[in-house]
């Protein structure tokens, strides 16, 4: 298992020392990392691609705090696990309004460091591992098949119509519809790939999903009811 890693650390030495521990770490128990050193937030934001397993990052940066970094993070990406490193106490407790994991105190001790650590691996574990990956027009964001509804074409782009509000990327419709055939999406006609699991009624040539009226075209109409008739039985199994 290969965990890739962001060290937000302005102080070269601060950076090195989480890197040995992190070395450490990874020979007790058995996991490989790919490490990537930024000296300040803004370098990480900047051209920012949601790759990161665990980002650390320390409060006191320069040009901008790690607070403030984490909030244009979250809007970002949602999903990497964020674990503060600081020397400030009563900061490092207001990371819940960026839902951090957790925050250790400097000068790092590879005790508190590896307890830390562990609980990281363990959230790793219990989020799903489906995510997929999409450059939007704001940037790359990681989202899961499960929160997309639909997917439909608007000229060079597609657009996500997902649970947390609709993204942008330039791609075609067929590309896309192999990336997620393996997660019930099926297309109602040449402009949208529809999830399964949303459609609440179909009405003639007309799919209702999530307060949604979608058109079913004539020669797509056998084969669509026929993929959603086997949704359902799966899903009653």
């Amino acid at each position: 298992m290969i965990i890739t890693i962001a060290i937000v650390e302005d102080d070269i030495n601060q950076a090195r020392l989480l890197e040995s521990h992190l070395t450490s770490f990874g020979a007790d128990k058995g996991l490989s990392f790919n490490i990537v050193h930024f000296p300040q937030a803004v370098a990480l934001l900047e051209n920012y691609t949601a790759n990161f397993d665990i980002i650390f990052m320390d409060i006191q940066l320069p040009y901008m705090n790690g607070m403030d970094a984490a909030r244009s993070l979250r809007a970002l990406d949602k999903e990497v696990i964020l674990i503060f490193i600081t020397n400030l106490t009563q900061y490092a407790i207001h990371g819940y309004e960026v839902e951090a994991l957790d925050y250790i105190l400097k000068p790092v001790e590879y005790y508190d460091f590896a307890l830390k650590m562990s609980r990281a691996v363990r959230r790793m574990d219990e989020k799903p591992g489906n995510d997929i990956l999409i450059a939007t027009d704001n940037g790359m964001r990681k989202i899961s098949p499960k929160s997309i509804r639909y997917v439909e074409t608007e000229g060079h782009h597609v657009i996500y119509h997902t649970a947390e509000g609709d993204f942008r990327q330039y791609a075609t419709i067929s590309s896309i519809e192999i990336k997620l055939q393996e997660y019930d999406f099926y297309r109602c006609n040449n402009c949208y790939l529809v999830n399964l699991a949303y459609v609440q009624r179909i009405q003639g040539y007309t799919v209702v999903l999530d307060g949604v009226d979608l058109r079913i075209s004539q020669p797509r109409k056998k084969a669509f009811m026929e993929k959603l008739m086997e949704y359902v039985k799966k899903k009653n199994l």
